[in-house]
């Protein structure tokens, strides 16, 4: 399940930059797809807000279980 969250978040990340990347070439005006920069400024929000959570749950040390598991993150990817 983990796996699947992490790929959901990685789109949704993807899907803000995407639009950013259209928006800034000139591709669209956002007042023309208002539905569309209302969906994409929800998911901005969603992404923000987990963040922070995670940013909190990391700092707080209660959860070693969440410090291991990103310790392990990193060193597979050799930071």
């Amino acid at each position: 399940m983990g796996g699947l969250l992490n790929f959901l978040w990685a789109v949704c990340v993807g899907t803000v930059a995407l639009f950013a990347f259209f928006l800034v070439m000139g591709g669209f005006a956002p007042g023309d797809v208002l539905w569309l920069t209302a969906i994409v400024a929800f998911l901005g929000t969603l992404f923000v807000v987990h963040q922070i959570r995670v940013g909190h749950e990391l700092s707080d040390h209660e959860d070693d279980t969440m410090v291991r598991e990103v310790q392990r993150i990193r060193e597979r990817r050799g930071f």
